[in-house]
């Protein structure tokens, strides 16, 4: 210590102390950490060792520099920069930060990721806490305590290490992964610092891990279409497809801002992670990753929430026998200890339960909703916990001793600590309901029981009109809705569900209440029948209700609770009443959600649900329809009239908005759930033939809602279906004059939409199919080839993109001309094929996501005058990404060693993967291999390059396209028959260039022995064997 001098202490917790301090002899201001020694295990010791070694190497302008680091007696003593403040502060006092201030500090977060990925080293614990403020405006990266430096033969890691809000989806699920999950982090911090809040939030581990992994990312209007690209990058779910290096550093978001810090690298370093991985190295992070993945189907984190939870449950019912003595002594010890108790399960007589508890904090604003309209939203506070782990904290008081409550640390081999797991429950408070322990709750059978008197004694003073009963049932309602929204574990919560009488009791007041004007009339009435139908709605949402989790008779429940909700919305939407407005929007929401259901479940059960709207329940598609067709009042105020205020107006405009959602829901078939498709298609032929009537003023009402801000691009959806399953209406549109110009005024950005990007989307490809089936050109595309380049060229949104060059393909083959430059198209294909491919709606007729984009790249090159064109390709990195993309969309098997080989010739060759038929279909396939042919037919030695590499992506794509097993999987696809010789005939082109060209006759040998050893002489026997319509025999 002789040389610091020790000035005021600026942080305490668990860790030890952090002190401003200054260099003798100098005007540095330093960091000092005293971490004591005592009381600290072996293992912990070793890690802070590990921690101090990672961040002796370190030098960079975006990572806390550690300047010394020594030991006294009693303390390890770490000396680093003296930061000014935190960026989690900034959050907590200004909500959130201008996009200006996010993008330039998404620069120097990637700056200084790129950095330690350059050198092998992950963080781990990427979170806002953990970014410190420079001076200048600058950001720090700080706390390496979870960081690991892998060794060169270490290609993924399995402890889970970080915080819950940050974690990515393989970490949630303990599935090996690797320095992505890092980027993931980032988009989460960016998200946060934009929004205010973290894409995936919630009160409860449960819920929050059903979020990270099932739930997309809500995109609030604010974010820029660069931006959102950027962030829609990185949080892509499949770490596979997620937005990394060398690509990360290009998006127009970030480049040219990124600083590279280069170094020479150790020759012990390894293949850096901000490089593309050989194919060698790539076979053995395979490999790794196969044999440290998980057996159990359960996450070890929910394991031990739920045995924490059991445990704690359990010691409060031995607390509540001990006496009052023992429970003043147990309030002492939480006091002291800084810990909140749970609250109990089994009240005392002269103490409130738990449900009373919970209702308590619910009943103020139940009566003041009563009397006064809706109460306001809670303010955003404290959404984190102060972290006691964070290693280098910039000014920020802390108690001492407080335990950290946001982050994980779990090792394979050591045992878990439940003040983690405690610590881990505790949740912030994003709603006025904070359920903190959901499972304890389910398993209480005194709750159950509470809940159910409830609602029924309740329930019976509403039907009687009195105010009492909706003040009690409004509490109940709020916690049922928290506590079916908040778990994710199917069998507890059905359970739950069966005992407490749901959703019989639920329907059933829904029914009454539906049967009696005078309770209608009720001014307590519009918050009863909301709340009501929030519970429904979440009861809907429950996992127990899809096939593939269902619990005992969970199944047939859901399927009567849903015949029973479509009888009453039938009635309620047939009624004239204006004054019921927000009900039948909150109850066509409900249906929107329960199609959703419906489209997760199999094909049996969503044909019956969605045949009985055209029979059965004929009455809620019929007044679905006429909603649709009815008139709106206007939104001026009538003289005289009390003057109403703009969000009831809003409100107003409500009932259209979820009508519109709820006819695209049962128009659009979902993505990767195809038991529900034929069942849909029935619904838009029927809707198809509603359009093209005559006198019908279906087709008036829709194609004017084009224009609408919000009803768009539900209406979009419901024209693209019915237009799949209709020529008619494909001809009816394109001689009707308001629907073209509102389609061409879409695409030209003149129509001011909720989502442009998904609007325009779905236009591109509205447009595409009414060409196609058209075979001609509506009136006015002619000139809007220019424009449609222009969002093909400029595009971030790799889906928008990939559907304006499906459209310029159509174009292109009707003979209208565009102008594209190669400096500018290839940039953007290369972009397009390089970024996550986040397909939000089936392309028309069939066609996979990228074959618009190989169909105008063939167009493109087989232009006249365009020799030069295709080296300017070959020489780019967009000819490598290509086929590395088409590797992966038709995924596959990997090259296995030798020795693996050897290992397996005991067991049976697995067959490989299906192709993923909704990235590129036969058609492009097709496509694909005629670029192929028309490149190497004018750069002929270019194809040697590829061929005779072993293990090329080129080579070993071709050999596969040729095995039995892919081509069954051909002729087994849609259209695949069709295609199946052109594609056969072209690999056939391909592999026979070398043997036509003057080349050394060792490579020659070399190829031709690849090729036998492949196999190909016996696929392309069993290929002229095959029998008509047959398989290989």
């Amino acid at each position: 210590m002789e040389k610091y001098h020790v000035l005021e202490m600026i942080g305490e917790g668990s860790f030890g102390r952090v002190y401003k301090g200054r260099r003798k002899y100098s005007a540095q201001v330093v960091a000092l950490k005293f971490i004591p020694k005592l009381g600290r295990s072996e293992k912990e010791l070793r890690n802070l060792q590990r921690e101090i070694e990672i961040m002796r190497g370190l030098r960079h302008p975006n990572i806390v520099h550690m300047l010394d680091s020594f030991e006294t007696d009693k303390e390890v003593v770490v000396v680093t920069d003296y930061a000014e403040g935190e960026l989690f502060q900034i959050l907590e006092d200004d909500g959130k930060l201008p996009e200006d201030q996010v993008q330039a500090i998404a620069a120097q977060l990637v700056s200084a990721l790129y950095y330690l990925h350059s050198h092998r080293i992950l963080h781990r614990d990427m979170k806002p806490q953990n970014i410190l403020l420079a001076k200048g405006g600058g950001i720090k990266l700080c706390d390496f305590g979870f960081a690991r430096a892998m060794s060169t033969n270490t290609m993924v890691l399995t402890s889970i290490k970080g915080t819950p809000l940050y974690m990515s989806p393989e970490l949630v699920e303990e599935r090996p992964y690797d320095h992505t999950a890092d980027l993931w982090s980032v988009g989460c911090i960016l998200y946060e610092l934009a929004v205010g809040t973290p894409p995936f939030y919630t009160t409860s581990i449960f819920q929050l891990v059903n979020l990270i992994l099932k739930d997309p990312v809500r995109w609030p209007p604010t974010i820029s279409p660069c931006f959102k690209n950027f962030l829609q990058g990185l949080l892509t779910k499949d770490p596979r497809q997620r937005l990394s290096w060398p690509d990360l550093l290009y998006h127009p978001f970030i480049a040219g801002r990124v600083t590279i810090i280069t170094e020479p690298a150790g020759p012990d370093l390894g293949t850096p992670f901000t490089s593309r991985l050989p194919p060698e190295l790539q076979v053995l992070k395979d490999q790794q990753a196969h044999l440290l993945a998980p057996k159990g189907n359960r996450s070890r984190i929910l394991r031990q929430a739920c045995k924490h939870m059991a445990e704690e449950a359990k010691q409060k019912q031995k607390h509540q026998n001990t006496g009052p003595a023992l429970e003043q002594e147990d309030r002492t010890v939480n006091v002291v200890s800084g810990m909140t108790p749970l609250p109990r399960l089994r009240a005392a007589p002269q103490e409130p339960g738990l449900l009373a508890g919970v209702m308590a904090s619910e009943m103020k604003s139940s009566w003041t909703e009563l009397g006064a309209g809706e109460a306001p939203p809670a303010p955003r506070e404290n959404q984190h916990t102060q972290d006691g782990e964070q290693t280098f904290p910039g000014p920020r008081p802390e108690a001492a001793g407080q335990p950290t409550t946001d982050v994980v640390d779990l090792e394979n081999e050591e045992l878990d600590s439940d003040d983690e797991w405690r610590h881990l429950l505790e949740a912030s408070k994003p709603t006025p309901i904070q359920l903190k322990a959901p499972l304890t709750l389910l398993c209480n059978p005194d709750f159950c029981q509470r809940i159910q008197s409830q609602l029924q004694e309740a329930g019976g003073q509403i039907l009687k009109g009195k105010l009492e009963g909706a003040s009690h049932i409004l509490p109940a309602l709020r916690v049922l809705s928290s506590l079916l929204s908040s778990c994710s574990d199917s069998v507890p919560l059905y359970s739950f569900c069966r005992e407490a009488g749901l959703p019989g009791l639920l329907l059933s007041l829904f029914r009454h209440s539906q049967e009696s004007s005078s309770i209608q009339q009720q001014c307590w009435y519009g918050t009863f029948s909301r709340d009501l139908m929030a519970v429904i709605q979440a009861y809907f949402a429950c996992t127990f209700n899809l096939e593939r989790s269902q619990t005992d008779d969970s199944l047939p429940v859901f399927q009567e609770a849903a015949s029973l909700f479509l009888d009453m919305l039938g009635k309620l939407l047939s009624q004239p009443d204006d004054s019921r407005q927000t009900l039948r929007r909150d109850s066509v929401m409900c249906f929107t959600v329960l199609c959703e259901a419906m489209d997760g479940n199999s094909c049996t059960i969503s044909k019956a649900f969605y045949s009985s709207l055209l029979t059965t329940q004929r009455a809620v598609l019929d007044g679905l329809l006429h909603g649709l067709t009815t008139p709106q009042p206007p939104l001026h105020t009538p003289p005289g009239a009390p003057q109403v205020s703009q969000p009831l107006r809003e409100q107003g405009e409500d009932l259209p908005g979820a009508i519109s959602s709820a006819l695209a829901a049962i128009c659009i078939a979902p993505l990767g759930l195809p038991g529900c498709w034929e069942a849909k298609e029935q619904i838009s032929r029927h809707l198809a033939d509603q359009l093209t009537e005559d006198n019908n003023q279906l087709r008036p009402s829709l194609v004017s809602g084009l224009q609408h801000p919000i009803l768009c691009l539900h209406l979009l959806k419901v024209l693209y279906s019915c237009c799949h399953v209709s020529e008619h209406l494909c001809r009816l549109l394109g001689q009707e004059p308001l629907a073209l110009e509102s389609l061409l005024m879409l695409v030209q950005g003149k129509v001011k939409v909720v989502d442009w990007e998904e609007s325009t989307e779905v236009t591109l490809y509205l447009l595409s199919l009414l060409v196609l089936r058209l075979q001609d050109l509506p009136p006015g595309m002619q000139e809007l080839g220019s424009e449609i380049a222009a969002l093909f060229t400029r595009s971030h949104v790799v889906s928008l993109v990939s559907a304006a060059a499906c459209l310029l393909g159509q174009l292109g083959q009707q003979g209208v001309t565009f102008d594209l430059q190669p400096v500018e198209w290839i940039p953007a294909t290369t972009h397009a094929l390089s970024a996550p491919a986040e397909v939000r709606l089936t392309p028309p007729d069939g066609c996979g996501f990228y074959d618009g984009l190989l169909i105008l790249l063939l167009q493109l090159l087989t232009q006249q005058g365009k020799a030069s064109l295709i080296w300017d390709v070959v020489s780019s990195e967009m000819w490598t990404v290509l086929w590395h993309r088409f590797f992966m969309a038709l995924r596959l098997p990997k090259e296995v060693s030798t020795q693996e080989e050897e290992l397996s010739l005991s067991s049976p060759r697995r067959s490989s993967s299906e192709p993923d038929w909704m990235l590129i279909s036969p058609q492009g396939v097709a496509a694909l291999l005629s670029v192929a042919v028309v490149t190497f037919t004018q750069e002929p030695q270019l194809c040697l390059s590829h061929l005779s590499q072993r293990g090329s992506s080129l080579m070993s794509t071709l050999k596969h396209l040729l095995s039995p097993s892919f081509l069954q999987q051909l002729g087994h696809a849609p259209h695949g028959s069709e295609f199946l010789p052109v594609v056969v005939l072209s690999v056939c082109q391909l592999l026979c260039f070398p043997f036509a060209l003057d080349v050394d006759a060792d490579l020659l040998v070399g190829i031709l022995a690849d090729l036998t050893d492949s196999e190909v002489t016996a696929y392309l026997l069993q290929v002229l064997w095959r029998p008509e319509g047959g398989g290989g025999r």
